[in-house]
């Protein structure tokens, strides 16, 4: 098999370097370009043909527009996120961004490589004292999301609408200039979205939305309700 095409993103240069020279010198691979943002690894994945995109954690965007952007490219790299030390959230991000793997810098730069290698191979990459607790959470985070499922669906079409645009970001009387509605009105429906989520703010409602997984449901409810 040849060496798989890598495509290396930290938004540090010195580390970027140090990375990218250990992988070639000393275990064959091949990294084909390096990134540090968004939209350059996107063009240098597309440009290379990249096999496998190694992305740092300190990479600040979100992964979740990473994956989005990687996967429109035909066909699609894997994405390996590599974090310096074990970190149970962050690997459950990773996971549920849309990453293929997950290594740490425990296992030095011989980890790495031999993950890149697997994912390669078309298999999926999760630290083996890692995984126990990585199915624990998201068996937690999947009873979580049924719950907050049945109360969403407990809300009443407005309801739904008030909430979808504070997920959005608008507040109080961003609420009632978009629904036409008075801002006591609004004030109401919030309350009343809050008393059925069962939390006590309107970020928590939010973190909880966002938390779940049910942003694209709710925004299917709303649909729904109005068609």
């Amino acid at each position: 098999m040849t060496s798989p095409r890598i495509v290396l993103v930290d938004p540090r240069a010195a580390v970027r370097s140090d990375v990218a020279t250990s992988l070639v010198q000393e275990h064959g691979l091949d990294v084909a370009a390096t990134a540090d943002d968004l939209d350059s690894t996107v063009l240098q994945a597309v440009r290379v043909g990249a096999d496998v995109v190694v992305v740092a954690t300190s990479f600040v965007q979100p992964l979740t527009a990473l994956y989005q952007r990687i996967s429109a490219i035909e066909p699609r790299p894997r994405i390996l996120i590599f974090d310096s030390q074990p970190d149970e959230e962050a690997l459950l991000a990773s996971i549920e961004a849309g990453a293929d793997g997950y290594s740490t810098g425990v296992y030095g730069m011989a980890g790495l490589a031999a993950a890149i290698r697997a994912l390669a191979r078309g298999e999926s990459v999760v630290p083996a004292a890692m995984l126990g607790p990585l199915l624990r959470r998201l068996i937690q985070r999947q009873r979580e999301s049924a719950q907050a499922a049945e109360r969403l669906v407990g809300l009443t079409p407005r309801e739904r609408e008030v909430l979808s645009l504070l997920v959005e970001g608008f507040d109080q009387q961003g609420i009632a200039d978009a629904l036409f509605i008075s801002p006591q009105t609004a004030r109401t429906h919030l309350q009343r979205v809050l008393r059925k989520l069962d939390v006590h703010s309107r970020v928590e409602a939010v973190e909880l939305v966002e938390r779940t997984g049910l942003t694209d449901r709710l925004e299917s409810i709303i649909e729904r309700s109005a068609s």
